[in-house]
């Protein structure tokens, strides 16, 4: 079940709470992890097997390496083979997923994958120590609210936020809080940009106008970031309502002026997970400076292919490694030198990389940047024209809160007379806004209506 739905926040979620906060607290545990397997097996109780796979296998694991703790390569060696055994694992089911649409992806496998392996490689380096109770490494592995989109937490900090109790009724607002903002990014803005792409894509990739291209490559990036954004700020303040708090998953990306500070901003702690479970766990110990190079380049296209297996995914890896390879040999010091040139470089890169994870094949790919650089079928066209009119404010407000421009405005003003008002209303405003957000679920077409009599 999604955390989108009207079933879920109007009826799942609030029953949920209630019980949780009337229950004992040696209860609560176990708890959080029926709701969670109950919640993955909606509508299909065979779905439960899924993560009870994962975790009878993390936890046999687990037990392995601490019997073999005193054998670091027999335990380098067990935690390498594990790893690249669900890597393949997913990678296969992903296949057929896509070659059989009959067969659904099983929601959360890639995060089951990523937390699982991550709890292994810190138990084999001693982060953490082997999980003996699998009802706990249960709950860490189907904690409901980060198997949509994230964002991962490693299993240390996990189960020390645990022990801390931290549910309370301030905890509980803010949780709220955040989940409605959460909800509201991705049913008023996300929604409402995935109506436009899907709407620009009507037209055939051979006779798109460059203003087609630019602005369905534009809209397409910011639906994925607010898509992304929203299910991830739901998780946070899930988890914050029950007394956890996950870590930031992204910042505003938008506006920077390198392809570094844009992926510092981009699924932090997906990034982070493959900075230190993968690049740093197998290359550590590599100095030369060109081997560090190559490692982040092949890190990036490890995270191509864990988003999507076709050849497109893997390509856009390599080219964002590069990208990233590039700036800190040497074209960062040229960025730092010139931010216009920077701002360019960087939004111009990443538009033609987004394309690739959209587009069918690369011939389509190759068609919307013929059209991009003003080789398509002209300038502009009647339908461009159309969308860019009709919805360029829209557009603009979704742009600019992507942006640090936004984040930058709102903590000055948080500080002033005005914002200290704004702050004493926030409760109402959180009500409006969530029964705006019940309308959008009720009615898809809301926000995109709205703006075109704006």
């Amino acid at each position: 079940m999604y955390l989108s739905t009207l079933t879920f926040t109007l009826l799942v979620l609030p029953l949920t709470l209630l019980l949780f906060y009337l229950i004992p607290q040696k209860a609560k545990r176990v708890y959080l992890l029926v709701v969670g397997l109950l919640l993955y097996g909606f509508g299909n109780p065979l779905r439960v097997l899924v993560p009870l796979t994962y975790v009878l296998f993390d936890y046999g694991v687990g037990l392995l390496l601490k019997k073999a703790a005193s054998h670091r390569f027999l335990s380098r060696s067990i935690v390498m083979l594990t790893a690249a055994f669900q890597a393949a694992v997913l990678t296969a089911v992903r296949l057929v997923s896509d070659g059989n649409r009959e067969f659904l992806f099983p929601l959360g496998m890639a995060i089951f994958t990523l937390s699982g392996i991550g709890y292994l490689i810190g138990v084999h380096r001693k982060k953490h120590e082997a999980e003996s109770n699998i009802l706990s490494l249960a709950l860490y592995l189907t904690f409901f609210p980060i198997l949509y989109a994230g964002p991962l937490i490693s299993y240390g900090e996990f189960q020390s936020q645990l022990a801390k109790n931290r549910h309370n009724i301030v905890n509980l607002g803010s949780g709220i809080g955040l989940f409605i903002r959460g909800l509201a990014e991705k049913v008023v803005l996300a929604d409402t940009l995935g109506y436009l792409f899907r709407e620009l894509r009507q037209t055939a990739p051979a006779s798109i106008s460059m203003l087609t291209a630019w602005l369905t490559v534009t809209v397409f990036s910011m639906y994925l970031y607010f898509e992304l954004l929203g299910y991830a700020d739901m998780a946070r303040g899930l988890g914050l309502c029950f007394g956890i708090t996950l870590p930031k998953h992204f910042g505003q990306p938008f506006m920077t002026s390198s392809v570094t500070a844009f992926m510092e901003s981009w699924n932090i702690t997906h990034i982070h997970w493959f900075q230190v479970n993968f690049r740093d766990f197998l290359f550590r110990n590599i100095r030369h400076r060109w081997t560090k190079y190559a490692s982040l380049v092949l890190m990036w296209m490890l995270i191509g292919v864990w988003y999507g297996t076709s050849l497109q995914f893997l390509l856009w890896g390599l080219i964002i490694g590069i990208l990233l390879a590039a700036e800190q040999f040497v074209l960062g010091r040229v960025i730092k030198r010139n931010y216009a040139f920077g701002l360019l470089y960087t939004g111009m890169s990443l538009q033609f990389a987004w394309v690739l994870l959209f587009t069918d094949s690369m011939t389509e790919a190759a068609l919307y940047w013929k059209a991009m650089v003003g080789f398509g079928a002209g300038l502009a066209d009647r339908f461009g024209v159309y969308f860019f009119t009709s919805y360029i404010v829209f557009l603009l407000i979704s742009f600019y809160i992507a942006t640090d421009l936004f984040r930058n405005i709102t903590e000055r003003v948080a500080v002033t007379a005005i914002g200290r008002k704004i702050a004493s209303l926030m409760p109402l405003i959180e009500c409006v806004l969530m029964i705006f957000c019940f309308a959008c679920m009720l009615y898809k077409r809301i926000p995109a209506a709205l703006w075109l009599q704006l």
